[in-house]
């Protein structure tokens, strides 16, 4: 009898734990990501084959797959299969403990972190440091994160590797706004080219960055086939099988299938035009030409029999109606055109040969245009080229030299971007024009920099004492000097353009600027005054607008901590704040004025026995060694499915616990029931031996 009592008694205690449990289970019916319990009972030791009642082994959480229900709200994560967010618990002593949750109603901290309800920081892996050297392209020094003065997004794409996820995000300034027609004053034959111009080849360009973006993206460690810039060349006859030369005759080229003309500009040669080409053509040239009178100087011309000035004259008209059809090419979107000469200064083709720009009359007489296709890799095609004059049609030469490679997507996407930044930015052109140095008048010259050196990252005065230039006889002589003066040439370049000197910085600094100080002496007793650039011809060869790029990485091989958010914490924008979203693995990406950035990736833990973990309140549970230490998994492989803007429901099943009551609670009188029972019959007992 006493046995029994002790039986019910166990009982009655293993059936209030599962009420407890089952009133556990329904307090926490609407708990996110709440895994109901239930119960193990077993029977306890028997003795002569009766067993002493029931005990409770495990209150044992069951890691079903609850429901989901989507709330729309961005920082929701809800966990589909296996898993288990991380978080972090840091508390006043500095010390942090790590739990595990599938409650994924998370938020954004105050100090910008991702953290759950209870400010916990939800680990995974963080996004990598910028290195604003390696990391960030800006033609801006002062420049090197994302502000609002870059309006303009060029491209952006979330490329992912094996190991890491990376962004890469160009944006420019507003290059409708700072583009500006070349001088044709000064840059006609030269590529100039106009405002409209210089947006398309933007606009072109950007096309080919964006295409780079996404083969890098479909291919992250492909390669390609691709070619380097096009270089062409077209020819059209001089000497005495040139054919136009009067009002109505037209030159043309078919480029792209499109038809490019010019028809003869009837000009006027100047008596500096003829002084120069009289002595800059060789005796069979002028011959050839109908040049045989000496004109004399520019300040003492000669008089010319009408024949000669009109041989002149012609002359004239044909080196202004080739500069107008290399002007006209340049206003095709991805090209440029300028006059060109060989080294051997002939006007034959060959493949052999480097053509370089050259604006000198004698070489423009040539009638050799240069074309280059400003992005590398797009080719243009050259169908056919002419001269036309009375109804009689004269066929010119052309070439093509092209060569072939095979890059990575990286190495395209590099060029590219490097082919972009050169049309929004352009090197800087300062212009003196011969009236603007007074030479003649003026026979003595200095000349230095201020401009900023990529290489130590500050501005430097270059040479430190300016150059002193003597004689000056002409542009010529300024440009020979600055040309030759090492600390000058590692900066800039000076150029003669049509007759005046133009300094601009070299392709290897092109986006940067530069103070020139030009000074000129007319007294030759070292009083030297300033001499200012002209403003009319002088600015930049591209848009003139800012460019720049930032790639920003997310390395799984890392170690995880807290995912910050803010983008002017990250050192992406000056601006906090973007648009949270975060896929099926786990990638959080931040979005801000059309620009998607991965800025990390929330960890899931796999453990290979998740009943093992134990549970400690505020939705936490925290590993044992029953549980096993956590997994991770590169790209939350072989883990749950993250499903954004979305809670996982509790487990718990309201109707099932309401019957599982009714259950506990008879069981728990049925024990009851026993005791009573087993105590009347201990009263009846001790009756009977009264």
């Amino acid at each position: 009898m006493i046995g029994a009592l002790w039986t019910g008694i166990s009982g009655l205690a293993s059936q209030q734990k599962a009420l407890d449990n089952e009133a556990n289970n329904i307090a926490n019916v609407n708990t996110i990501g709440y895994k109901a319990s239930r119960i193990s009972f077993a029977d306890q030791i028997y003795q002569d084959r009766i067993g002493k009642g029931s005990t409770v082994l495990d209150a044992e959480k069951l890691y079903t797959q609850g429901g989901t229900k989507l709330t729309g709200v961005n920082y929701d994560m809800a966990l589909y299969g296996d898993g288990f967010f991380t978080v972090v618990n840091k508390n006043t002593l500095g010390t942090a403990e790590t739990f595990y949750t599938r409650a994924g109603n998370f938020r954004m901290g105050d100090n910008g972190t991702l953290q759950d309800s209870a400010g916990n920081a939800v680990q995974g892996w963080m996004m990598s440091a910028i290195d604003s050297q390696n990391d960030v392209t800006s033609t801006n020094p002062n420049a090197s994160v994302f502000t609002n003065d870059y309006t303009k997004l060029l491209g952006t794409k979330i490329i992912r590797h094996d190991t890491y996820v990376e962004t890469v995000t160009a944006k420019a300034t507003d290059y409708t706004l700072s583009a500006k027609s070349d001088s044709t004053t000064a840059f006609s034959g030269d590529g100039a080219k106009t405002k409209s111009a210089k947006i398309s080849d933007i606009e072109e360009a950007i096309k080919d960055y964006t295409s780079w973006l996404q083969k890098l993206k479909d291919q992250p460690d492909g390669v390609f086939d691709t070619t380097n810039a096009q270089i062409s060349q077209i020819n059209f006859k001089s000497g005495t099988d040139s054919i136009i030369g009067s009002d109505g005759d037209q030159i043309y080229a078919y480029i792209n299938g499109e038809k490019k003309f010019q028809n003869f500009i009837v000009s006027t040669a100047s008596q500096a035009l003829k002084v120069e080409l009289f002595n800059d053509l060789s005796p069979a040239e002028r011959t050839a030409y109908g040049l045989v009178t000496n004109p004399g100087t520019v300040a003492v011309p000669v008089a010319l029999s009408p024949g000669e000035n009109a041989a002149y004259d012609k002359l004239a008209g044909k080196i202004a109606t080739y500069k107008a059809l290399s002007d006209q090419i340049s206003t095709m979107p991805g090209l440029v055109a300028t006059m060109a000469i060989d080294s051997g200064h002939a006007d034959a083709l060959a493949l052999t040969e480097t053509y370089t720009n050259s604006t000198k009359n004698s070489d423009m007489l040539k009638g050799i245009i240069q074309i280059k296709s400003l992005i590398p890799g797009q080719a243009f095609r050259i169908s056919e080229i002419g001269e036309v004059a009375s109804g009689t049609t004269l066929q010119g030469n052309f070439q093509t030299k092209v060569t072939s490679s095979t890059v990575s997507g990286i190495t395209g996407l590099k060029t590219s971007k490097e082919a972009l930044s050169k049309l929004i930015t352009g090197k800087q052109q300062d212009v003196y024009t011969a009236g603007d140095l007074k030479i003649g008048a003026t026979t003595t010259f200095t000349y230095g920099i201020n401009i900023y050196d990529k290489e130590i990252g500050k501005n430097v005065t270059v040479p430190t004492l300016p150059i002193s230039i003597t004689p000056v006889t002409s542009i010529d002589d300024i440009i020979t000097k600055i040309n030759t003066d090492t600390s000058l040439s590692k900066y800039v370049t000076a150029r003669n353009v049509n007759g005046n000197l133009v300094v601009e910085t070299l392709d290897t600094n092109y986006d940067v600027e530069f103070t020139g100080s030009m000074k000129g002496d007319p007294t030759t007793v070292g009083t030297f005054e300033p001499l200012d650039v002209n403003a009319n011809y002088s600015g930049r060869k591209g848009a003139g607008a800012e460019f720049i790029e930032i790639i920003n990485k997310v390395d799984q091989t890392a170690s995880k901590g807290s995912l910050q958010l803010r983008l002017d914490t990250l050192g992406i924008s000056d601006s906090a704040f973007g648009e949270f979203s975060v896929d099926s693995t786990g990638l959080i990406t931040m979005k801000q004025d059309g620009a998607e950035f991965a800025i990390g990736q929330a960890a899931v833990a796999v453990f290979n026995n998740n009943r093992g973990l134990n549970p400690v309140g505020n939705n936490l549970l925290a590993k044992t060694n029953e549980s096993g230490e956590p997994t991770y998994n590169l790209n939350n492989n072989k883990t749950a499915e993250i499903k954004s803007k979305t809670l996982e429901l509790s487990t718990a099943d309201l109707s099932e616990s309401l019957v599982n009551l009714m259950v506990f609670q008879r069981a728990f009188e049925a024990n009851a029931k026993s005791i009573t029972t087993s105590d009347e019959l201990l009263t009846t007992l001790i009756g009977l031996k009264r």
